[in-house]
């Protein structure tokens, strides 16, 4: 019996059906669960790789707060004015730079949510005098130096054209409440590009100022010239060469040169003592003040 076109008709649609019907259940029920498990995979592994990455981080972080324990000024605040200040002096006397004065701010303290101290920073300042190859080695100094601290100001002014600067630097200290023991970190610090010193001299070369400056050393060309008495007290004459100017003090008064700045605190038929940076020395006169002899206390 032949099939009539009605047949014909409902058997395509039938089989149509089937299709989408089979095509509903391949994707609903098996390639729409193996997809959700797919998607859920990749998203476990994402998580996996996210929390291997904190764990990392982790690790790596509690690493570097070691290498901060160690880097940290002592904890004690007042521990951290006295040794940092000394060390700073000490820098400043290494690299030659005089008028030095070393200030410290009051300790500043950040803490958690929970109130414990997270840490503590201290400003210190410095003023002094010098050259730029001086100043420089300062930095590099500075810099090399394993500590927790950073300049965050610093001013230069030129002295004429003397080849002398007028020094301020501002800098900052973390003591974390963690660190142990009242020294300073002795480790040298790994920032530096190069640990040598002659990679760097060569910045004190280059006119960065735009000015004519005179590479003379003023302590090698200022001197007590002579003494005198006026109405029975003793006058200090005092030349600098470089800039031709010649000052008169007496005893117990201040004076200020390129080269030094400080009080006369004796004066003698040939030398003359003055305090400067908190030292005394003794100046022969006729010679330059890059002459001048320490005076050790108890001497």
């Amino acid at each position: 019996m032949k099939p009539t076109r009605r047949q014909l008709l409902l058997a395509v649609l039938a089989v149509i059906a089937v299709f989408q019907v089979g095509d509903w259940v391949l994707n609903t029920m098996i390639q729409g669960p193996i997809q959700a498990r797919r998607a859920k995979r990749d998203q476990l592994q994402e998580d996996i790789k996210k929390r291997e990455s904190l764990l990392a981080e982790s690790r790596n972080a509690g690493k570097q707060i070691d290498v901060w324990l160690n880097q940290s000024l002592p904890a004690d605040p007042e521990v951290t004015r006295s040794v940092y200040r000394s060390w700073l002096l000490t820098v400043v006397k290494s690299t030659n730079l005089r008028n030095a004065t070393v200030d410290s701010g009051s300790p500043s303290t950040r803490r958690a949510k929970d109130k414990t101290v997270l840490y503590r920073s201290m400003p210190f300042s410095i003023r002094a005098r010098g050259s730029l190859a001086q100043f420089n080695e300062f930095l590099f100094q500075f810099s090399k130096a394993g500590h927790l601290h950073q300049i965050t100001s610093l001013t230069l002014n030129p002295i004429s054209n003397t080849g002398q600067f007028d020094i301020s630097l501002g800098i900052e200290t973390l003591l974390l409440p963690r660190r142990k023991g009242h020294d300073l970190n002795l480790a040298p610090s790994t920032l530096l590009a190069s640990a040598e010193f002659k990679d760097y001299a060569v910045i004190a070369k280059e006119n960065i100022f735009g000015i004519g400056i005179d590479s003379a050393d003023p302590m090698q060309h200022t001197m007590v010239s002579g003494i005198t008495f006026s109405n029975g007290a003793p006058q200090v004459w005092i030349t600098e060469q470089l800039i031709d100017k010649v000052t008169q003090v007496g005893e117990g008064g201040d004076f200020d040169t390129v080269a030094l700045s400080g009080r006369i605190v004796e004066v003698h038929d040939k030398d003359v003592i003055i305090e400067t940076s908190g030292e005394r020395m003794l100046l022969p006169i006729g010679q330059p003040f890059s002459a001048a002899k320490l005076i050790v206390a108890g001497e």
